[in-house]
């Protein structure tokens, strides 16, 4: 199997010294313009080589003070993953030096539009809720190489209301929503990271597309650490399998996504 980078999100910074850094490149979601984390670092935290990660919706005031962060950036700093497109246009505004990943999360589930982002930017993230195959041909037809998710608890709705605290106030002692929400009719349990500006919401299972590991045209197959320990993580970087025993939850699905309406009858 060919091996390729791993791009790991950092949850602790005790994980940098467990980990040969020769294979891994560190993402780190940059204070006051990251959104759904555990922890975040300040560009002065982070280590040479690393990458910072925004994907904070931003007002006026926050786009102003990230030119200000970007103009004082180091170059010790290589590279960024965003998932706005008015954070390109800033970088393209500022001249910024530096690899530059586009992650739209649930988007770019075809070649086609992926080649199309692939005229702008560096890299591009591949979407997680697409089957093997076609994550395979868009890897094939893709003009640059990409970004794979393999491991990870996946953001699957960002708002920026405070949904946990509107929930309560609105229901007041009825009901009380924390930190963990169950779906009523599939039982599907989620985690809510509700923060002052705004609320993430992750299933309670991490993604496992470890299969996707070897693959040909990969700039790096990302690791998610939110939520994970860095034994989990020492763990899934060394793993010689699948690992479907211990987390069998997966997205990658074995229908394709794309499907022809049934139309009348008659037609």
């Amino acid at each position: 199997m060919k091996k390729n980078k791993i791009l790991l999100l950092v949850n602790n910074k005790s994980i940098l010294d467990k980990i040969d850094n020769k294979d891994v490149t560190f993402l780190f979601p940059l204070k006051d313009f990251s959104i759904g984390f555990q922890n975040y670092y300040k560009i002065e935290d982070i280590p040479e080589g690393g990458y910072i990660f925004v994907n904070k919706i931003m007002d006026n005031k926050n786009i102003e003070n990230f030119k200000e962060v970007l103009n004082n950036i180091s170059s010790k700093i290589k590279g960024i993953v965003f998932d706005d497109i008015g954070v390109l246009n800033i970088l393209n505004n500022l001249n910024i030096n530096m690899k530059k990943i586009l992650f739209l999360n649930h988007f770019n589930c075809n070649y086609e539009s992926i080649n199309i982002y692939l005229n702008y930017v560096d890299s591009v993230f591949i979407s997680p809720d697409i089957t093997f195959l076609e994550v395979k041909e868009i890897l094939d037809k893709a003009l640059k190489p990409l970004v794979v998710y393999t491991f990870g608890y996946i953001n699957i709705m960002y708002s920026r209301r405070n949904l946990i605290t509107n929930y309560n106030k609105y229901f007041k002692e009825d009901a009380k929503l924390h930190n963990y929400l169950e779906e009523i009719n599939t039982k599907q349990k989620f985690i809510i990271k509700e923060e002052k500006e705004g609320t993430v919401i992750y299933p309670n299972k991490p993604f496992n597309g470890l299969e996707l590991r070897g693959l040909e045209n990969v700039l790096f197959e990302f690791i998610n650490g939110v939520f994970l320990s860095d034994e989990e993580i020492i763990e899934i970087i060394k793993a010689k399998d699948n690992l479907q025993d211990k987390y069998p939850y997966t997205y990658l699905g074995k229908e394709q996504t794309i499907y022809k309406l049934k139309g009348e009858e008659n037609d």
